[in-house]
């Protein structure tokens, strides 16, 4: 007897809206909701809010195997064999991160078919964790840059459309920032090079950590800058950031390509003998008495800057609310200089970067994103081993990072501290030969020289100085929307705390760790903007305590209001667990027909394993009209007419409608299924 699948109204903390880590996990063990089942409503969310309607286009590749993964799940729960509280949640990972079998082009068209060979270390332990990978996050090309349209274009803000979602120049995990704070996922995998992990965050009201060196394993991940690449988690609050940081932060034995805990110069300590026995069960810091330093050029106090900062109003109104707060709470908050920026940018007559100081060789800057990054690009490559690609000398070099069609010309190098570098190069110089880091003659100088720097001017001048953590906006203002096509908006998004994150290439190119979480939402332009906690090497776990101390101070999140709860997302009331047993569900065809007044969508799936008791299908998010006769499957939905029709980017066709099917056997055994047309990306 076939009854279609129902669920009860929407509440707040009934959906998957918002729903944190522990909340999900408690779901699933109660039963209000099978892992199968939050797959489903994540996709449809995907495909409501980010391939059509307002098209964020943040999610770009979805997994096949993601209803199998869920499925897994499940049965470990019914079983009896649940891996902990990331079991059965879905999540998602920046396209530089290696899937298995999933193509890994970085958001570059020179890598649109290379297919990734094995899991990526930070994916691979979230999936020994139990959780279930969802899809892979927008980028632009090869993570150089912010919010540069590449091979899926670019990511939207769910907060408001006139705004970036993202830094303009440094800010390349955009999806992942997009994807997590609209409820794509239960969490996301970004990265960081300059500020790609912290800017996202800031403006989509996100918690990200950036760790010290080694904390986290690069292996299986494209590199940009190796001496400053790293691994940051995206969620929705500190408790939830804990739980993928018990995952993540693990020793890995393998070292090969990944330069800081391959290198044979620098002793770096194994993530074991840093991180607590569980994050998750940390508690809050205590604010009464620590002393927090504020670099004043980040709080519009430093007027002689070389490069000074003119903070938006609404921001500094979140910063002296928040300053309120950890000084109600007993914390002492100092305005001060930062040694680590006044030098490294030579903010002031008389301050002196790391070449000035003799600490860093003045090639090695050079060598770092030549010599050593086109061994990184190589180094990825062959440990990749996808037969078709597996040597950068063989790749097209004009179609890693070209230029957008209509996009106005990129502003680097209008800082005197910038970084130069040209990537269509590396091809060339891989033709005439790799070097390894240890056949660099700067590099060993210069990786020591990074270290010494940052042991200077942070943790030395923390102990000096007696502060406990230095803490900023993460964002001066935030760039409009059209600031690739229009050059007053250009203006705004490439101004120092807006362009890259306050900071700027200081915390990576020093190895500071970080932890950034929401300050607020601006009252005029309705976005976000976060805060930023830094410290001295290896004092992650500290960093962490102080974002849940803040955290605890109130809720200064606010849910994206352009992405609202679907009417068919809601978790059960009673429970309906999912119980072993074969069940099955194939989409076997999706076809699309349009027509001047609206476009048809019309499929058939198969479900084996037993009888239906219950079937549901979606397209577009959108509950869709079925014909259920024994174990076949009939669904029909109407859309726009000029649905799906819109390309994305320059270098793909548009998406097709996303069908979503999931089914209920008699035996209570959940499973399900997605597809798109034919030709269609997935």
């Amino acid at each position: 007897m076939f009854t279609p699948m129902t669920a009860p109204p929407s509440t707040p903390l009934a959906t998957v809206v918002e729903a944190d880590i522990a909340e999900l996990a408690a779901a699933l063990g109660e039963g209000r909701v099978t892992s199968v089942e939050l797959v489903a409503r994540y996709l449809n969310r995907i495909a409501f809010y980010d391939r059509a309607g307002i098209a964020l286009n943040s999610v770009i590749v979805l997994n096949p195997s993601a209803f199998a993964e869920a499925r897994a799940a499940d049965e470990r729960r019914a079983h009896g064999e649940t891996r902990g509280v990331l079991d059965g949640i879905p999540f998602t990972a920046k396209d530089s991160y290696c899937v298995t079998g999933l193509p890994v082009a970085s958001g570059s068209p020179a890598f649109a078919d290379l297919i990734a060979g094995d899991d990526a270390f930070a994916v691979a332990k979230l999936r020994e964790a139990g959780a279930v990978f969802l899809g892979l996050t927008n980028m632009p090309p090869m993570a150089a840059g912010g919010m540069q349209r590449g091979l899926y274009g670019r990511a939207e803000s769910p907060y408001n459309a006139a705004y970036l979602t993202s830094a303009f120049g440094s800010g390349s995990s955009n999806g992942s920032g997009t994807a997590t704070a609209a409820s794509f996922a239960a969490f996301g995998l970004g990265e960081e090079t300059w500020s790609s992990g912290r800017a996202p965050a800031s403006h989509n009201a996100l918690c990200a950590y950036t760790p010290s060196r080694g904390m986290i394993s690069v292996r299986g991940n494209w590199p940009l800058v190796p001496t400053m690449d790293v691994v940051v988690p995206h969620t929705r609050s500190v408790d939830d950031l804990a739980h993928v940081l018990d995952a993540v932060v693990a020793d890995d034995p393998e070292t090969e390509g990944d330069l800081w805990r391959s290198q044979p110069w620098i002793a770096l300590p194994r993530p074991s003998e840093v991180r607590p026995d569980s994050f998750a069960a940390l508690e809050p810091a205590d604010l009464a008495g620590l002393r927090l330093a504020v670099p004043r050029i980040y709080v519009g106090a430093d007027d002689d800057s070389a490069h000074p900062i003119d903070p938006r109003p609404s921001v500094m109104a979140l910063w002296q609310q928040l300053r309120t707060d950890l000084e109600a709470a007993g914390a002492e908050v100092v305005e001060v200089d930062f040694p680590a920026v006044n030098n490294y940018e030579k903010l002031h007559a008389g301050d002196e970067d790391f070449v000035d100081r003799g600490f860093v060789p003045r090639e090695f800057l050079t060598d770092e994103v030549g010599d050593l990054a086109v061994w990184g690009f190589d180094t990825f490559l062959r440990l990749n081993g996808d037969p078709t690609l597996n040597r950068l000398a063989d790749v097209d070099g004009d179609r890693i990072f070209p230029h957008p069609t209509g996009a106005l010309p990129d502003r680097y190098g209008i800082y005197s501290f910038d970084i130069a570098y040209d990537i269509a190069e590396y091809v060339g110089a891989a033709r005439a030969g790799v070097r390894a880091p240890t056949d660099i003659p700067s590099v060993e100088q210069g990786m020591r020289g990074l270290e010494h720097t940052r042991r200077v001017d942070v943790d030395d001048w923390l102990v000096a100085e007696g502060f406990d953590a230095v803490i900023f906006p993460t964002h001066s203002d935030v760039g409009p929307a059209d600031a690739d096509v229009n050059e007053a908006s250009a203006d705004i998004a490439w101004r120092n705390g807006v362009w890259v994150s306050n900071g700027n290439l200081v915390p990576r190119h020093l190895g500071i760790p970080t932890v950034t979480v929401p300050m607020g939402t601006m009252d005029d332009t309705g976005m976000p903007v976060g805060v930023t906690i830094a410290g001295a090497a290896y004092a992650d776990v500290h960093l962490v305590q102080l974002g849940a101390a803040i955290e605890a101070l109130g809720r200064r999140r606010t849910t994206p209001p352009r992405t609202p709860a679907l009417p068919d997302e809601a978790l059960f009331d009673a429970p309906r667990p999912a119980a072993a047993g074969p069940l099955e569900v194939r989409i076997d065809e999706v076809r699309i027909d349009p027509d001047h007044d609206h476009t048809t969508v019309t499929f058939t799936a198969t479900v084996e394993g037993g009888p239906i008791d219950e079937v549901v299908a979606f397209v577009d998010g959108v509950r869709a009209t079925l014909t259920v006769s024994g174990s076949r499957i009939d669904g029909r939905h109407h859309l726009a007419a000029d649905a799906h029709t819109t390309p994305f980017s320059e270098w793909l066709p548009p998406f097709g409608p996303l069908v979503v099917v999931v089914a209920r056997g008699f035996t209570g055994a959940v499973a399900g299924a997605l597809a798109t047309t034919e030709g269609s990306p997935l």
